[in-house]
């Protein structure tokens, strides 16, 4: 390549230069590769990857200079600060309000099984009588299920099974659901991240002359699927938002910087 090509690749590479450092140095740095071009005793073999070195290191050095003295001006910290912290209220508003759409949608057809079903009971229908036969699989199974208990907590009849049995709320939920008529709950019968069941339940207070409980539910493993959907879109979205900041803050004081002083 001919010595003129060379130094127009130079050229360009210097425009990657921050502005005030291309005003102070260019022609000095494009003065001192026209001469070692033509010096003979650097070949162009050598000369190439040590000019592309030293332009990779000064560039960094350069640009890491530059956003030291960018974000060391309060106004544009305080700025980025500022729509930092808006950004990230955004992004946990587009995580929590469609996190709780999905969270409270998932008890519709529980609050209308709960509902019939201690309505039938209150009106003096068994409880086998009460709720549809039924053999739904709580690990594994979509489908909503009712479960009716005594008034200690007993399972006197049940659509579904886990592992063999059925299952009962911890005593503290009846006692709530005891004193306020109904409990709205993510009940995890089985624990654990990867093998756990967890239920959205709704379990609401019978009352006549056999008092009891009703409990209706279904498995929550799509909805915590949309969930965790949603929550990696919002996480995406404030990393998104805060490197527009970032970026646009450093742009910004490099553009506004030599015009300040």
């Amino acid at each position: 390549m001919r010595p003129d090509r060379f130094e127009k690749l130079y050229a360009l590479a210097i425009r990657l230069y921050p502005a005030p450092f291309r005003e102070a140095y260019a022609p000095a740095m494009r003065q001192a590769f026209h001469d070692a071009l033509r010096d003979s005793s650097l070949p162009r073999r050598r000369l190439v990857p040590l000019v592309a070195r030293d332009l990779a290191t000064s560039l960094a050095k350069e640009y890491l200079a530059m956003l030291s003295e960018t974000f060391s001006r309060p106004a544009l910290i305080f700025n980025a600060l500022v729509l930092a912290g808006l950004s990230t209220g955004l992004a946990l508003a587009l995580y929590s309000i469609p996190q709780q759409v999905l969270r409270q949608g998932a008890n519709d057809p529980q609050i209308a099984l709960a509902t019939d079903a201690s309505t039938s009971l209150e009106q003096g229908t068994p409880p086998a009588a009460a709720i549809q036969a039924g053999a739904v699989d709580m690990a594994h199974s979509l489908t909503p299920f009712v479960i009716v208990y005594d008034d200690r907590g007993q399972p006197l009849a049940s659509q579904a099974m886990l592992n063999g049995h059925v299952p009962a709320p911890p005593a503290g939920v009846f006692e709530n659901v005891r004193q306020h008529g109904e409990a709205r709950i993510s009940w995890q019968p089985v624990l654990g991240r990867e093998h756990g069941v967890r239920i959205a339940a709704v379990i609401q207070r019978v009352n006549g002359a056999h008092p009891g409980f009703v409990l209706a539910g279904r498995n929550m493993r799509e909805v915590e699927a949309r969930e965790e959907q949603v929550r990696q879109m919002a996480g995406l979205t404030w990393i998104g938002m805060m490197g527009v900041i970032l970026l646009g803050t450093a742009v910004f004081g490099w553009w506004t910087g030599p015009r300040a002083a």
